[in-house]
């Protein structure tokens, strides 16, 4: 057997068993939540609204359905673009207008990426505004969506093109360690991404408002003090300008970091509860778990482009996929594509080390208030707001879910 049918033969198994196993698990966890009604815990029986629950269960249901469809066009696509022939096509078409390579290659990424966006567009209107207005979560109106995806597009422009065409002038002028340089490349612009985010991407979309003089700042102030976390500020963040879920998190880096809160979250916590969930959030910086993920993120970057050093020039992988001779950008495109199908299995592993991080920064949240019940209050009008998931198969939970259940995370907390 030749190398390129052993390499796509490899590659649709993987692909296969990946498309099983995450359908597999969705079907399992909505056939597990689905017979759990009007079976609440004991332990919440007295705590949980029972119309909540049910209603929690009716949206984990509805966007388990979506997923099983969503799942099967970016399956169904995924195959046409790396087997159709529609990347070479794509890239004859752009030759025929531009000369220079490093510019063909920029608009083949660039325009592939747009194609692709605009094929899902169809699936974020109707989840936005079906299943999230069916539970009352959307906000948004569809003006304020149109002009969210303009935006998008225009940092895609200012930020994507340039990027595009500074990665691909080092894979193709750098030497034989353009693969480390890349790397090392696009580590930085992750860095400059972070420094960016606050001061000018998040802005782009949103209102960020200083937080009001009086008890809650006051509060919160003196709990980062209190915790040595140096923060710009504390701002709120008009998320009811598109839907009714909520959050709080710390965003930026060094001096320049912000304390964000989401507006909603400021009508649904008390005081109490706000400055518990922003202990949890400062946990995570005390117990290093922003330093250890972005050094995760980094190992990871340096291993898939020494894997890409290796395949860039591999005419097996261009013969498998119809991609005739070996060309960087269409070496990227396919790479990109083909990934996700052979790293699938190290999910639960990043799931299982989140939870981790999740439970230790509750813990801190405990130690920095004295006591678990304003964060425990706080997670169960969370609950309640954003209508999770109480009972998900321990499979499901244990392969996809980032949080502990909110069951698993008050048993910690109150040990």
């Amino acid at each position: 057997m030749a190398e390129h049918d052993l390499f796509l033969y490899a590659f649709l198994a993987c692909f296969a068993l990946n498309f099983l196993i995450e359908r597999g698990l969705s079907i399992l966890n909505a056939r597990y939540v689905a017979a759990r009604r009007g079976q609440i815990p004991a332990e919440l029986q007295n705590v949980v609204d029972a119309k909540v629950y049910e209603r929690s269960i009716d949206y984990a249901l509805a966007r388990a359905r979506f997923g099983h469809v969503s799942a099967l066009f970016d399956a169904g696509l995924t195959l046409s673009f790396l087997l159709s022939g529609f990347i070479p096509i794509l890239y004859n078409i752009i030759s025929m207008g531009v000369d220079d390579e490093l510019w063909q290659g920029v608009f083949l990424l660039f325009i592939f990426s747009l194609l692709n966006g605009v094929l899902h567009l169809p699936f974020s209107i109707y989840s936005t505004f079906r299943i999230e207005s069916r539970f009352g979560f959307n906000k948004t109106s569809f003006g304020t969506f149109v002009l969210d995806r303009i935006k998008g597009l225009v940092l895609s422009v200012v930020l994507g093109v340039p990027f595009l065409y500074a990665l691909l002038a080092l894979v193709l002028r750098s030497g034989p360690l353009w693969w480390l340089w890349s790397a090392l490349f696009v580590i930085g612009f992750q860095f400059l991404l972070m420094i960016l985010f606050p001061l000018i991407i998040a802005p782009f979309f949103n209102t960020f408002t200083p937080l009001q003089d009086g008890n809650l700042k006051r509060q919160l102030e003196a709990l980062a003090q209190k915790c040595g976390f140096a923060t710009r500020g504390i701002f709120v963040v008009d998320g009811s300008k598109r839907s009714a879920h909520s959050n709080a998190y710390f965003t930026g880096l060094g001096k320049a970091r912000r304390i964000v809160i989401f507006d909603t979250l400021m009508e649904q916590l008390t005081s109490a509860e706000l400055t518990a969930v922003l202990a949890h959030e400062i946990g995570h910086f005390k117990r290093k778990h922003i330093v250890k993920s972005l050094m995760i993120s980094c190992a990871m970057s340096l291993l898939g482009f020494y894997i890409l050093g290796w395949l860039i020039d591999w005419s097996p992988m261009y013969q498998a996929f119809g991609l005739a001779v070996p060309l960087p950008a269409k070496g990227l495109l396919a790479f990109m594509l083909i990934l996700p199908s052979f790293t699938f299995w190290v999910e639960p592993f990043m799931s299982l080390l989140s939870r981790k991080h999740e439970y230790e920064a509750d813990a801190f949240a405990r130690e920095q208030v004295g006591s678990p019940e304003p964060l425990a209050g706080a997670l169960l009008k969370l609950f309640e707001k954003n209508l999770s998931t109480l009972t998900p198969h321990p499979a499901f939970s244990a392969w996809h879910y980032s949080h502990p259940t909110l069951l698993e995370r008050l048993r910690a907390l109150r040990k």
